[in-house]
């Protein structure tokens, strides 16, 4: 299993290394006037990072240790419930609007998913959107799908 993360971290070096070299043909910028290759060289970046780390980390870990993707005992129901949820609030979005559906799915991920009790997840789903909306709507001006909600806003 280390061989193969080694490989998959050099490939990923390897990926971040041709993104950061596009980035740079294309011209970054600078941080207060970003060009159009900021944003990949930042990300190029990242994922250089990563697969560096992930290099280091496993050339220090024995050979034999065996590392499972899923714990025995993993319900496989949480999985399909994540991915369904990620799915429907891809396809409600524009219907519900931006607020409402991330309101819903995120008290259903904490408290589904999460197992959370339900005043956990009712305050977290509320301080999440809250702050989605402060830091999208107010601070950046992106305006997303009001949805049903779009005449009471």
């Amino acid at each position: 299993m280390t061989k193969f993360d080694r490989l998959s971290s050099l490939f990923w070096i390897g990926v971040a290394s041709l993104i950061c070299t596009e980035a740079i043909r294309i011209g970054p910028g600078s941080l207060l006037n970003p060009g159009p290759g900021f944003l990949p060289l930042g990300a190029g970046l990242l994922i250089g990072i990563f697969g560096l780390i992930i290099f280091i980390l496993t050339s220090k870990r024995p050979e034999g240790k065996k590392e499972v993707l899923w714990e025995p005992k993993a319900r496989v129901g949480k999985v399909i419930s994540a991915v369904v949820s990620i799915l429907a609030y891809a396809f409600l979005i524009d219907y519900l609007g931006f607020h409402l559906i991330t309101l819903l799915w995120i008290g259903f991920v904490c408290w589904k998913i999460g197992e959370m009790g339900w005043k956990e997840a009712v305050l977290t789903s509320l301080s999440t959107t809250f702050c989605c909306y402060l830091l999208f709507e107010r601070y950046l001006g992106i305006h997303f799908s009001k949805g049903v909600l779009g005449s009471i806003f």
